[in-house]
């Protein structure tokens, strides 16, 4: 079954939309309702095209085929008109109508209707227009009472195929040029296009999904279009955390009374969006900064099952890439998923970001504004005076802390938040937290890893040596080293295997000009632990280079009686003193070789000294 609407049951039955209803009223055709365009219009009627007089259907079937009928320039005339074009004129029928039930004369009729309808558009009437309309409508119907002041103009256009290519290779681009900036290229390059307004009708004509892809780029298309919703009921806490970076909207002070603008990064929990964990420094986001804040919501509010992260390369480190061994989504068992790319709608952290700047930021006297069009004009001043009014990073912080605490602890509006606040939605629906079991490899996994080689003063870290007795074994070898950017007092050393060695300290640099015993002790203790080291490397014999000469001379000797030559050249110290006397001794040993030991034959030597 075929459905149309009432107004185009009118245009079919060439009647009013008025008496169409009537006749709905009188059960005269098949109907149902349905809910209006938008859903906003309430219930609508919707007749059956099977219940319309035979005539009505053919013209329905020859108007989709295209074929000519005999009304078909008064439909036509009927399409071209709008909306309120169309209703102005169904309205003007039906006072004709009830003026001729009346039976009234026309003065009657004007004072009855002025009465009755103070609030009509038509309103007030006068025996003139009513005569006028109706002689309208006697000849041609309804569409005779059409205000077709520019009727002639509507669904046209005198703007050639050209021209328009032409204007739209101008307005559709991201230099967002004006109407009557592109219309003024065209009227040089056409000089009969038509007028400015005849563009700027036009225009509208364009998809607006058009207009933001082309004057705005993808990322306004993509935020412009529907997306999904996706209810949280089905999640617990710790299932899904969010992580992004916000450059705050604020003016604080660094450390050197620099104005500078701070870079905040938080993980969201995504059931209860309460702010996990957090972290504010000068520098731009990177990996480190990420790790830092990851760690932070573990310690505090234990390891969660997935992370949902951007596609900024800090969230592609080792740190959260899954193939890599000592990842933290690895060791963790933590699995990842990654966003759209510049899909902001992908991350509901977004929404905490407008809010921290609305509630948060606002408050202080260097807000700078969402953009420069939105700048106060105190913050157009330099950046020593800013500096003068500008809060401390620590003051800054310190109060950004406290903010957070009370966002978690504020009921929201959200969805699936039930009015309830973060910390509330997030306690009821947490179960089984998974606790980090050891905090030492919490703070392996978030440093940094870096490859070094073992020196003679240890490992080399930024700048500065690292030392462990452990590593005098490593001398001179590869090793895989472990430090966290916020304490480097220490480093994790592991072999090239990534077996764990030891936990080295940093050195302490003694100064030039000044030495004390504690520096002393420090050294000579370091020098032990190698003499200590290499004593388990001690070979079981003490050959000296004594027993190597006569051990030489010896066989030298046994050659010669043999009558073998010796085809080997040694370079041998020539032993000046007592020369006779080992000479002596070393012939007798060699008689009795087989008994005496050559230690025998140098001890002997040296008592006859």
């Amino acid at each position: 079954m075929t459905w149309i609407t009432t107004e185009g049951a009118a245009i079919l039955l060439n009647v009013t939309e008025r008496a169409v209803r009537k006749s709905i009223k009188s059960d005269k055709y098949t109907i149902r309702r349905v809910v209006g365009k938008g859903g906003n219009s309430g219930l609508q009627y919707q007749i059956a095209l099977e219940s319309l007089p035979a005539a009505a259907q053919d013209l329905y079937h020859a108007q989709q085929t295209g074929q000519p009928s005999e009304i078909q320039p008064e439909l036509d005339i009927l399409k071209r008109t709008t909306g309120k074009q169309r209703e102005a004129a169904d309205r003007r029928a039906w006072i004709i109508e009830q003026y001729w039930h009346s039976r009234q004369s026309p003065d009657d009729f004007v004072t009855t209707y002025n009465t009755s309808n103070p609030e009509c558009p038509e309103y007030p009437l006068n025996i003139h227009r009513l005569m006028r309309w109706q002689g309208k409508y006697k000849q041609g119907g309804i569409e005779a009472l059409i205000d077709d002041r520019g009727k002639h103009r509507r669904g046209t256009s005198a703007i050639t195929p050209e021209a328009w290519e032409y204007f739209c290779s101008l307005f559709l681009t991201q230099q967002r040029l004006s109407v009557q900036r592109c219309w003024e290229f065209v009227k040089k390059a056409h000089p009969d296009t038509p007028s400015v307004s005849t563009y700027e009708r036009k225009v509208k004509t364009i998809p607006e999904y058009a207009i933001i892809e082309y004057r705005f780029g993808k990322k306004a298309l993509a935020d412009a279009m529907p997306s999904m919703l996706r209810s949280k009921l089905d999640i617990a806490s710790n299932d899904i955390w969010y992580s992004d970076h916000h450059k705050m909207d604020v003016f604080v002070k660094n450390a050197l009374g620099k104005v500078v603008r701070p870079w905040l990064t938080v993980f969201f929990d995504a059931r209860s969006n309460k702010v996990v964990g957090h972290k504010l420094r000068e520098a731009d986001p990177n990996a480190t900064v990420v790790k830092q804040c990851f760690k932070q919501g573990i310690l505090s509010h234990g390891v969660p099952t997935e992370v949902y992260f951007d596609n900024g390369k800090d969230y592609r480190s080792k740190a959260f890439n899954a193939d890599y061994p000592l990842s933290l989504v690895k060791q963790l068992g933590v699995g990842n998923i990654y966003a759209t790319p510049y899909n902001a709608k992908a991350k509901s952290v977004e929404r905490f970001f407008g809010t921290l700047e609305d509630r948060f930021n606002r408050l202080w006297p260097t807000y700078l504004g969402r953009d420069a069009k939105d700048r106060p004009e105190s913050m157009r001043a330099s950046n020593d005076k800013i500096a003068k009014i500008a809060p401390t990073m620590q003051e800054y912080e310190a109060a950004l802390t406290a903010y957070i605490e009370e966002y978690n602890n504020t009921p929201s509006s959200g969805q699936d938040m039930g009015g309830q606040a973060p910390n509330t939605v997030y306690n009821k629906n947490l179960s089984n937290p998974r606790q980090i079991s050891d905090a030492t490899a919490l703070d392996i996994l978030c440093g940094t890893f870096a490859e070094r080689i073992v020196g003679k003063n240890g490992a080399q870290v930024l700048s500065n040596f690292y030392w462990d007795d452990a590593l005098i074994a490593h001398r001179n070898k590869k090793i895989i080293v472990s430090y966290l950017p916020e304490n480097i007092d220490k480093i994790f050393v592991f072999t090239a295997d990534m077996t764990l060695i030891c936990e080295a300290k940093a050195n302490t640099v003694t100064p030039y000009r000044t030495t004390t015993e504690d520096d002393y002790k420090r050294a000579q203790k370091r020098k032990r632990a190698v003499r200590e080291h290499n004593q388990q490397y001690e070979p079981m014999q003490n050959v000296n280079v004594h027993s190597l000469i006569a051990m030489n001379q010896l066989e030298e000797k046994q050659y010669s009686e043999r009558g073998e030559v010796n085809t080997t050249t040694q370079v041998v110290p020539v032993i000046q003193k007592n020369n006779r006397k080992f000479k002596e001794i070393a012939e007798a040993g060699c008689r009795d070789l087989g008994r005496e030991e050559m230690t025998d034959v140098l001890l002997k030597f040296y008592d006859a000294l």
